[in-house]
């Protein structure tokens, strides 16, 4: 079977890799890029990380990453914790696979003087650091990527995109962005007729919203799941 990624090229790979292990093949048209912001972190006694993706970690400057590589760090899943691990990062927690449970395990964990910095990027849902802030803590989020829209798309990816039979999806932006270039390029017919595999229902809205019929949403927010939807 052929599959549609459009996730960021990097993230869409190492997918693609194991969608080719089971005996399907996986076309990579990317909607948006991940460019770093070059911001850096403020000096300051940080009690604790969170991170809700991995390109905080890619795109992090390397000196920044040595300061604060000792401090407990808590991801949203588990590939995320995987890479942080893979640049260093000592004690890392993992929480759950949603913004949600992520804040249960900070707000059982943590006084609310503790000072807690949130490695994130543009676009992102506010739900982690709103919640956080309400709930009393001294939380400051730092930018450290944006996930820009390509300017060509689908590009070169024009026939093998028509083609894909299914397309997998992992965050809301990415479908929206997917959902703005799609109707640009006119190809929004084609698009809708495939199956849409979706992380989660709040993935799914943006496409639903459309029209599309063809939408499901995993039981569970793993990349494992999505593809045994397959």
């Amino acid at each position: 079977m052929k599959i549609l990624l459009t996730r960021p090229e990097r993230d869409a790979r190492g997918t693609a890799a194991r969608l080719v292990m089971l005996g399907h093949a996986a076309v990579i048209a990317p909607v948006t890029e991940i460019k770093p912001t070059g911001n850096r972190i403020p000096v300051a006694k940080w009690t604790a990380l969170l991170a809700t993706s991995a390109n905080a970690f890619r795109t992090l400057d390397p000196n920044d990453r040595v300061l604060l590589e000792t401090i407990p760090l808590h991801c949203v899943g588990e590939k995320t914790a995987k890479i942080a691990r893979e640049n260093g990062f000592e004690t890392v927690f993992v929480g759950g696979g949603s913004g949600e449970k992520l804040m249960e395990e900070i707000k059982a964990t943590y006084a609310r003087s503790s000072g807690l910095l949130y490695l994130t990027g543009s676009p992102r849902k506010p739900g982690v650091e709103n919640g956080l802030l309400e709930a009393g803590f001294n939380l400051t989020s730092v930018e450290l990527y944006r996930a820009e829209p390509v300017q060509d798309w689908p590009g070169p990816f024009h026939q093998e995109m028509m083609d894909a039979e299914v397309a997998l999806h992992f965050s809301r932006a990415s479908v929206e962005t997917l959902l703005g270039l799609t109707k640009r390029a006119r190809l929004m017919p084609e698009l809708s007729r495939k199956r849409h595999l979706c992380l989660s229902d709040d993935v799914s809205e943006p496409l639903k919203a459309f029209g599309f019929a063809r939408v499901e949403s995993a039981s569970r927010a793993s990349e494992e799941e999505m593809i045994g939807m397959v």
